[in-house]
């Protein structure tokens, strides 16, 4: 897959585009049948399969919040569209430059100037420069004098049909614990995934050695304990782990501590990715170490009871 990283004034040498436009941010069910159409498209079209997304995150430069927003890394993200399939994806800065192109400078500046696109794939609820003035209607319009073609993805529904499937649904979802609601929309497993650190090797005296990750920068969990899965070196184990700041010892670092069942390897350094499968209880602190213990030894029992292990 091809990388590309633009702003308003970069240039761009790819043609014949057959793309998608969207943050696709956490490649829920309704993202990936926007991805499967554009697929099928490009394909019938002999097109380039092109992916058009935003960093930062609109919402994150319009409300100049320094707070993690996304539902997965960039790299993650990267990954996905990999796997995808995906032969282009174009990451666009979004800044004032680009936020205070009009509708219609957008698409003569941006799609059809720029990026040379012979078919777009968007959302229901696709909205594209200042003010949001943009939209399906709009694209329909310049496609006419400029060449290219306009497809229109309906909205994938929840299975009781109440809503659509929402990244912000999804965020609130994993911010409040609700992980199954979460996984259900993502059609995987919510993660998080780094580089294992060194610790301070407290837990080893309980006999509950943990493997300690710094969390990346897409949103955060709820603080507290939850039952997971571990990938390291391709090999998949159960698990707990705490998410926090670890008031007991008075941390003051958020962390990821992970106590990985049936295993004693040394693997500082090593990526670690963590799958969230659902949450045990929140992040509390205790009066002493001896009060902490007991509740995490609670904890890996309800775990071992969920795991079936």
């Amino acid at each position: 897959m091809k990388y590309f990283e633009l702003d308003t004034q970069s240039q761009f040498k790819e043609k014949n585009l057959c793309l998608a436009i969207g943050n696709f941010d956490g490649f829920h069910k309704g993202h990936i049948a926007i991805l499967e159409s554009l697929k099928k498209i490009a394909n019938q079209k002999k097109q380039p399969i092109a992916i058009m997304s935003f960093n930062p995150h609109p919402r994150e430069f319009f409300e100049n919040k320094n707070e993690n927003f996304n539902i997965y890394s960039k790299l993650d993200k990267i990954n996905f569209l990999k796997k995808f399939g995906i032969d282009i994806y174009i990451e666009f800065i979004f800044d004032k430059n680009l936020s205070d192109l009009t509708a219609n400078e957008f698409v003569k500046n941006i799609l059809v100037d720029k990026l040379d696109i012979k078919n777009v794939v968007v959302g229901k609820d696709f909205k594209f420069g200042k003010n949001r003035s943009g939209n399906f209607k709009t694209l329909d319009n310049f496609s006419k004098e400029n060449n290219f073609d306009v497809h229109l993805i309906e909205s994938v529904m929840l299975s009781d049909g109440s809503d659509k499937y929402s990244s912000s649904i999804i965020r609130s979802n994993i911010k409040n614990g609700e992980i199954e609601k979460a996984n259900f929309a993502l059609g995987r497993n919510w993660h998080m995934t780094g580089k294992i650190i060194e610790g301070d090797k407290r837990a080893r005296r309980i006999n509950f050695p943990t493997a300690n990750v710094i969390p990346g920068n897409h949103i955060f969990p709820k603080k507290g304990v939850y039952c997971v899965k571990v990938n390291i070196n391709n090999e998949k184990y159960l698990g707990i782990s705490n998410f926090g700041e670890r008031p007991t010892v008075d941390g003051s670092k958020l962390l990821l501590e992970t106590h990985i069942f049936n295993f004693n390897q040394e693997i500082y350094g090593y990526d670690l990715t963590v799958e969230f499968l659902t949450f045990i209880r929140s992040e509390q602190k205790f009066a002493n170490f001896d009060k902490l213990t007991k509740q995490i030894k609670k904890d890996i029992e309800t775990a071992r009871k969920y795991h079936n292990v």
